[in-house]
């Protein structure tokens, strides 16, 4: 019995290692698209949202953003928020 738990324990060890070696890398700043003239980049709003809800909450919780949220705009938008800066 202990034969079968601990092959398991090391099969299921090798797929989770072999999971986050294959896991593209991503650059979630600015993500562009090919097909439209869309660009992807973080919705600090909504993460600013998020983590003043977490401050103001009665549970001491802890925020880290493992995928963050982004939401797409258009790169002309981009171009503007990058030349009011």
């Amino acid at each position: 019995m202990t034969i079968l738990k601990t092959t398991l324990i090391v099969a299921s060890a090798a797929v989770f290692f072999a999971g986050c070696s294959s896991k593209s890398d991503r650059n979630y700043l600015v993500k562009s698209s090919a097909e439209d003239d869309y660009v992807f980049i973080l919705d600090y709003e909504k993460m600013a949202y998020i983590e003043e809800a977490s401050r103001t909450s009665h549970s001491n919780v802890d925020t880290y953003w493992v995928n963050p949220p982004i939401k797409r705009i258009k790169r002309s938008e981009l171009e503007a928020m990058r030349n009011k800066q």
